[in-house]
């Protein structure tokens, strides 16, 4: 004797989705028939359904306990490597302090050393002397007689020339400069300003 059930009623009891059920009827694992349409499964009486819904529960609580132990495995395993990583972290923060302290006391030694070279090359280094250069020696002044000479000036012109480059001096005119108390002309400077005010005394 058999007896018609919905597949929405023998998935509830079974334990199971719809979806489930369908794919049993579709590969023949469950016989069904349509009555006015309606697709119903054809059940046998012998057939106990809350057994396969025991057996369904336990299926589940048995997955459900192996997830809860592979999750627990999966827990300890990156715990684990947790360890591992922060041990493998200080090795090398370790190892970095000590290539970091080894290199500041090869700084130290090369600044003390570089210290040591500079203090003896000042040590033995010959002072510098301040030496400046004198314009008499470059050959751009040359004293006032000299230069009378070049302007081919007589006594009484000389002497006025020379009162004159000494007020000349003091006034700023770059022609003349003061070494020693003694007034030195510009070798290569143009007097004919001077030369045209003698000419001017010479007439009078």
């Amino acid at each position: 004797m058999s007896k018609l059930i919905k597949p929405s009623e023998y998935a509830r009891q079974s334990g199971i989705s719809r979806q489930a059920v369908y794919a049993k009827i579709k590969k023949g694992l469950l016989k069904s028939k349509k009555v006015e349409g309606q697709i119903f499964i054809e059940l046998d009486n012998s057939i106990d359904l809350s057994v396969n819904q025991q057996q369904a529960h336990s299926n589940a609580k048995n997955a459900q306990k192996d997830l809860i132990t592979a999750k627990d495995e999966t827990i300890k395993i990156l715990k684990e490597t947790i360890a591992d990583l922060k041990e493998t972290n200080n090795l090398i923060v370790g190892t970095l302090k000590s290539e970091v302290d080894l290199l500041k006391d090869a700084f130290g030694e090369m600044q003390q050393l570089y210290r040591t070279q500079i203090e003896h090359l000042q040590i033995n280094a010959p002072a510098q002397l301040d030496h400046k250069k004198d314009p008499l020696e470059e050959n751009n002044f040359i004293e006032l007689k000299d230069l009378a000479k070049i302007l081919d000036l007589n006594k009484i012109e000389r002497k006025k020339f020379k009162r004159a480059a000494k007020e000349l001096h003091e006034s700023g005119d770059f022609r003349f400069i003061e070494i020693d108390n003694e007034i030195y002309a510009l070798k290569e400077a143009d007097y004919s300003d001077f030369l045209e005010a003698l000419k001017l005394l010479r007439k009078k």
